[in-house]
């Protein structure tokens, strides 16, 4: 990754109250905005949940502050029971606003500061609403604001309409005028929040490290589903996908692995993973994997299948896609996602126009020399990261 020399002068503080889980993206998040943003800064000081386990906290220095406003659409483990987990959205309101406030006066937040939100949720933007006098008092800090489609809109069934919502307490920052910059994950998703509240807003993909990794050169050829296995991310189109592709296969030299349903979903779909199970050459792993196995997948892979649906995902981008590019996977996708722009616009996958076209794509595919896979690939990752470096430097600086 490009270097640069130019700092602001003082700290990088990143907020994330949805930093609960140890799997998942967002403590990779954390991690990643504190290499890739933190550069800009002399220091970075992450904040995630107050029921992040202690070894997650402790391997990714995250300190651990907030209360969890996100049980309903989130349960965490074993939490029917727990009387202290937030229930209400008045509670909510108050314990976000209370969260912020004790950690500007904590840390004795000022004008020089930089309180960033990787993926804003729907209580921190309240929270910032509620707080605007406190934040003026503390010099009116800069206030990086990323939207990525998701947690904005959690807000506990309390809104029929939670996006305007979420609009509507953003521009209740800028006419307090308070120092925020806005930003989304996708082209999509940030041309449809700049016409709507009438602003700048920056295009900030999701951010990844990691190093391009050699295809392999056994006698297989590797088509993964990672991420965990969910109905918006198409694992329903699994069996027929599998099978056209094996039907047209018979010497199984092409082989899946995919993800499962979690438990909580699984339990409806017994018959569906029969089915999956019976395809041969299909190694079904758990719905939940360690950062460490993830790596590895990518590594022992000659494709990524996104069979994501195009309305759950009208504006969000993929972190698979990221991912996927910079290992120098290639991508095959069906049309309709946000993340398909970007995929076209760096050459990072081939889009499909069904699931019967996606199987002829990947027998396509699976025909390829590995060095011309290998050099496309290449070209991919290399123009991602170039837009990846610029993009955040404008957005920060």
């Amino acid at each position: 990754m490009e270097k640069d020399s130019q700092k602001q002068s003082s700290r990088l503080l990143i907020f994330d109250p949805v930093c609960v889980f140890s799997y998942g993206h967002n403590v990779a998040a954390m991690e990643n905005f504190r290499r890739f943003v933190g550069k800009y800064y002399n220091e970075v000081i992450c904040f995630g949940s107050s029921r992040l386990l202690d070894t997650t906290a402790a391997q990714y220095s995250i300190e651990r502050v907030f209360e969890y406003y996100y049980n309903d659409a989130m349960p965490l483990p074993q939490s029917d029971m727990d009387k202290t987990i937030l229930r209400t959205h008045a509670q909510k309101v108050v314990a976000a606003k209370q969260d912020l406030t004790q950690l500007l006066n904590r840390l004795k937040v000022n004008s020089t500061d930089t309180l960033c939100y990787p993926s804003v949720d729907f209580y921190s933007l309240m929270a910032l609403s509620e707080t605007i006098e406190e934040l003026r008092e503390a010099g009116n800090p800069k206030i990086l604001i990323r939207l990525i489609g998701v947690m904005e809109t959690a807000s506990s069934a309390q809104y029929a309409k939670p996006l305007n919502v979420a609009l509507a307490l953003i521009n209740r920052l800028f006419d307090a005028g308070l120092s925020v910059r806005l930003a989304a994950e996708t082209p999509r998703y940030a041309e449809y929040l700049a016409t709507q509240l009438n602003r700048p807003v920056a295009v900030a993909a999701n951010i990844e490290l990691r190093e391009q990794v050699p295809l392999p050169q056994g006698e297989h050829f590797t088509v993964i589903c990672p991420g965990s296995a969910r109905y918006d991310k198409g694992f329903l189109h699994l069996v027929e996908l599998f099978s056209q592709v094996r039907q047209r296969d018979p010497e199984m030299r092409i082989r899946f692995r995919t993800q499962v349903l979690p438990d909580r979903d699984l339990k409806h779909q017994i018959d569906y993973l029969i089915q999956l199970y019976a395809i041969p050459g299909v190694n079904v792993l758990p719905s939940q994997l360690p950062a460490e196995e993830l790596v590895t997948m990518y590594e022992d892979a000659d494709l990524v299948l996104l069979p994501y649906a195009h309305d759950v995902y009208e504006f969000r981008g993929s972190a698979v896609l990221i991912e996927a590019m910079l290992s120098g996977r290639h991508c095959l996708t069906l049309d309709g996602p946000a993340f398909v722009d970007q995929m076209r616009y760096f050459g990072g996958g081939t889009v499909c126009s069904s699931i019967a076209d996606m199987a002829d794509k990947v027998i396509a595919c699976s025909k390829e020399s590995s060095t011309k896979r290998y050099a496309r690939a290449r070209q991919a990752r290399d123009r991602f990261v170039r837009d990846l470096v610029a993009s955040y430097r404008d957005w920060v600086i």
